[in-house]
């Protein structure tokens, strides 16, 4: 399922990124297949607000239509280390 369809709050792991100009930064953010990922919030304009490991990524929403994502049940979101 593409991470612009996914329901808010509930959790997912990310299948593949389908970004190829900021791949990197992405990834840099914590952003990669296999990582856990929860909506937060959507944007007026279709934009998806994401929380990879304590941290918000802002997606517009092409990025957020090309990110496959898939069900992750009884996993507790990681927590960023302070």
């Amino acid at each position: 399922m593409k991470l612009c369809s996914w329901p808010i709050r509930k959790q997912a792991r990310v299948v593949s990124l389908g970004i190829e100009t900021c791949h990197l930064r992405a990834r840099e953010l914590g952003l990669r297949p296999g990582a856990v990922v929860r909506i937060t919030q959507r944007t007026l304009f279709g934009g998806t607000v994401v929380d990879v490991a304590g941290t918000r990524l802002a997606l517009d929403r092409a990025s957020a239509s090309r990110i496959l994502v898939e069900p992750l049940d009884g996993v507790p979101m990681p927590r960023a280390l302070s």
